[in-house]
């Protein structure tokens, strides 16, 4: 069990603020919303003929120019001279823009989440290249451009093409540290050769797939997207294979470490936690996706969390 993990149901920046301490997280992983412009379903039900599958609204990832956009962004603006500098130019560029509403909801966010890290933590933010460009520059000015670490790509082979530009098979996840001291364990991975060759002091093994040395993990992860027939995936329309978010635990986290994840939809990043031994933090807004969360955690065996509810400020 991960003693003192939490599930939280509701709106991630009101549980940052009134349940997650100054400097108590070890690692963060976020999935939010990529501006997408679409409204995402889940899967609920086993469809075996004795409970029907049905789908429901998980969450709109559509965003829009509007009061509440235009207050948020400034409040956002008011939060301190880099940020505001940021969001002032990001304003100047896009306009009152979908996208600066968007930028406008993960601004504070990131802020809270740069406020609970530890100094020797880490934040992954997995985005896609739509917005990856406009993130990166608002992780410079909330977590300094000098903490920035890899741009990984996670390159992936899933179906659907067009005619009219290259496929787009790949999502960007941003690798920010707190400060210089940040935790990091280097992960290794298979590099194969045309031909025995190497060095005295380079091991040379053979598997199945030809002669190979282990070496550094690169920044570029190929790693198959999940499909529908898989016993992994659960229904739920974002949800990232457990491998990624295992790399990432055993990279930046230690046992016994705390991971928090504020938008854990169907709770991948909780679930790599569990497996691994660290303690986790869940938030979502989304009522299917806690409610999937709790069945897939009780599936793992575990029940040792706390589960709290908060949908607002005013909650």
């Amino acid at each position: 069990m991960a003693a003192g993990s939490a599930l939280y149901h509701g709106d991630n920046l009101a549980v940052l603020r009134r349940h997650v301490a100054d400097e108590s997280i070890d690692l963060i992983y976020l999935d939010p919303p990529f501006n997408s412009n679409a409204t995402y379903d889940v899967l609920v039900g086993s469809g075996d003929g004795t409970n029907a599958a049905t789908r429901i609204e998980a969450f709109d990832d559509t965003w829009r120019w509007d009061d509440d956009a235009a207050e948020a962004f400034e409040q956002v603006v008011s939060a301190g001279p880099e940020i505001a500098r940021a969001m002032l130019a990001y304003r100047t560029l896009l306009g009152e823009s979908a996208m600066l509403a968007y930028l406008s909801m993960m601004a504070p966010r990131l802020i809270e989440l740069r406020r609970v890290l530890k100094p020797t933590g880490s934040i992954y933010l997995h985005c896609d290249p739509k917005a990856s460009a406009h993130l990166r520059l608002l992780m410079d000015a909330v977590f300094g451009a000098g903490n920035f670490v890899n741009e990984i790509i996670w390159s992936y082979r899933t179906g659907g093409m067009s005619k009219r530009w290259f496929a787009r098979k790949h999502d960007v996840i941003l690798f920010y540290a707190k400060g210089p001291e940040y935790k990091f364990t280097q992960q290794r991975e298979k590099s194969y050769l045309a031909h025995r060759y190497g060095f005295s002091n380079v091991t040379i093994e053979e598997d199945e797939g030809g002669f190979y040395t282990m070496v550094g993990m690169r920044d570029v992860w190929d790693i198959p997207a999940l499909r529908g027939n898989q016993p992994e995936a659960l229904g739920y329309p974002t949800q990232k294979p457990l491998r990624i978010l295992e790399r990432i635990i055993e990279a930046s986290s230690r046992p016994g470490d705390v991971v928090l994840d504020p938008f854990c939809g169907c709770g991948t990043a909780l679930a790599a936690s569990e497996k691994l031994g660290r303690s986790w933090i869940g938030i979502d807004i989304a009522h299917p996706a806690v409610s999937l969360v709790k069945r897939r955690l009780a599936a793992m065996g575990s029940s040792d969390y706390e589960l709290g509810e908060l949908l607002s400020l005013g909650a």
